[in-house]
């Protein structure tokens, strides 16, 4: 399945969303405003607490935090999902707006799966700012899953392999 998601620019102008790209100093963005983030890294802590942040997470809070979440979601055999949250105080945690584990099939292909998580990502942060209401989000902090870093390139040589073994573990068969 082929959502055909736009570019992030083009998405923002279709739903009249202003877009734009730099440094969030740059961009002189009022305190009462709800701020979407993609891809931005960390955010200085002055700026997450005078605002309110959702990002889009490529994983399954809390099991997957940190950078390449979806290879360290194969390589641990831990569910392949995308969050959206506030940010806070915590890398990767805190105020969750929704969570989504992503269906992994037998025939799947690892880029498939990939492709599957962005789209469900984008889709997501669209719809986090309709689905966010202060009173109703779930905390959750960091427990005993550790926050990951990038993955190391001996770890991602083994990754396709990993891929394999995860599906037939979870992958759903295709009738």
């Amino acid at each position: 399945m082929n959502y055909n998601v736009p570019e992030l620019s083009e998405l923002c102008r279709n739903l009249n969303y202003k877009y734009a790209e730099g440094s969030l100093d740059s961009f002189g963005i009022e305190i009462d405003r709800v701020v979407l983030v993609a891809g931005a890294g960390i955010i200085p802590d002055d700026f997450v607490r005078s605002h309110v942040i959702i990002n889009a997470h490529p994983g399954y809070i809390p099991n997957c935090r940190g950078l390449d979440a979806f290879k360290w979601a194969i390589h641990e055999k831990q569910p392949i999902g995308v969050t959206t949250h506030l940010i806070g105080k915590y890398i990767d945690a805190g105020d969750i707006i929704e969570r989504r584990k992503i269906d992994v099939y037998d025939t799947d292909t690892f880029h498939a799966v990939a492709e599957r998580v962005y789209e469900n990502e984008v889709s997501m942060l669209v719809e986090a700012i309709e689905k966010y209401v202060p009173d109703n989000v779930t905390l959750i902090l960091p427990d005993e899953y550790e926050l990951h870093k990038r993955m190391p390139e001996t770890v991602e040589e083994k990754l396709l392999e990993d891929f394999e073994g995860y599906k037939k573990l979870f992958g759903i068969k295709r009738e």
